[in-house]
């Protein structure tokens, strides 16, 4: 697997990262203990997941499986959306409810609209960074993370000098490497334009639907920050979507890209998404949420082995990108 340095943090991991999001959630424990087996033996290094991942539980069995591993690992974790309490009968129903998406994708809709009133987000305050921080180090078997993330976070929270200044602590006391900030394209530019104290990274969404992040990718790069870049297919069913649009794209493309893109199967797919994410200058890590062994396998290859050239990404990332502005 390719490495790279994560900016100027001193951290380096593989360029292609575990997304933990569907752990012990969307997947029970068997599955992912699998996909994460598979991702390890693949090479990847790089493994990110979240307080609220898997309500609560995703940090736990990762860091059961990394537990001898850890010294070979990044782990990337983040605060500020809290998991409420489940009640048992909610716990004891969740095979019920994977069994059902298996079975019924279309309902995966409207599990996910009531999954998202069992989160508290926003929870920006120094308690909540301190409790949190010390329940992942307990549920990761681990002493640091080497990334902590403000999870989701709204552009009002870089005015919280107090919460920076506790967070700086926690870097200085070793329990956290590279502190950073998770949320969408346009308050990664904010926070780039200040670069509050201790800030060193930036996660965001990029994908064929959303390339607004490049417009930060220079800001990241002189900056010296890691920029992890997640939902690189746009989310559950974005894989599907993708398609009809690449392939509008080759209609008009020069011939051998027009030839690389005729069939959008799932290693093809791949190829194209991934490599256009991490060819973007100031993404470092890419971590889409791949549970299926097969989708594991695929991804690798496409990132080891990719068919397209870096003037056939630029002409691809071209043609999406006049769909946004830097505004």
């Amino acid at each position: 697997m390719r490495t790279r340095p994560l900016g100027n943090t001193g951290l380096s991991a593989s360029v292609l990262g575990f997304g933990c999001s569907a752990i012990m959630g969307r997947t029970g424990r068997s599955e992912s203990l699998r996909a994460l087996s598979t991702a390890w033996a693949a090479g990847i290094t790089f493994y990110d997941t979240a307080r609220s991942y898997g309500y609560g539980e995703s940090e736990a069995l990762l860091g059961e499986f990394l537990r001898t591993r850890r010294d070979r690992a990044i782990i990337s974790t983040k605060f500020g959306i809290l998991a409420r309490r489940q009640p048992l009968w909610k716990q004891a129903a969740k095979p019920l409810v994977r069994a059902l998406l298996g079975a019924m994708p279309s309902a995966r809709s409207a599990v996910r609209k009531h999954v998202s009133g069992e989160f508290m987000q926003d929870q920006f305050t120094v308690a909540v960074l301190e409790q949190s921080l010390n329940e992942s180090l307990r549920k990761l078997k681990t002493d640091y993370v080497d990334l902590l993330f403000l999870h989701d976070a709204p552009e009002n929270a870089l005015q919280q000098e107090e919460l920076f200044f506790a967070l700086e602590k926690l870097v200085t006391a070793g329990k956290v490497r590279v502190a950073g900030i998770s949320a969408e394209p346009g308050v990664i530019i904010a926070a780039l334009r200040q670069k509050p104290r201790p800030l060193m990274a930036a996660q965001f969404p990029c994908s064929l639907f959303d390339l607004s992040a490049r417009w930060a990718g220079e800001a990241i790069v002189s900056c010296g920050w890691a920029g992890v870049a997640n939902h690189p297919f746009g989310g559950v069913g974005g894989a599907e979507k993708c398609r009809p649009l690449l392939t509008e794209f080759a209609a008009t493309a020069p011939t051998e890209l027009r030839e690389k893109l005729s069939n959008l199967s799932g290693p093809a797919l791949s190829d194209v998404i991934l490599n256009l994410v991490l060819g973007t200058p100031g993404i470092h890590v890419v971590t889409p949420a791949m549970m299926n062994p097969k989708h594991i396998r695929a991804n690798v290859d496409a990132v080891l082995r990719s068919r397209l050239t870096a003037a056939e990404l630029d002409l691809i990332r071209e043609a999406f990108s006049p769909r946004l502005s830097p505004a």
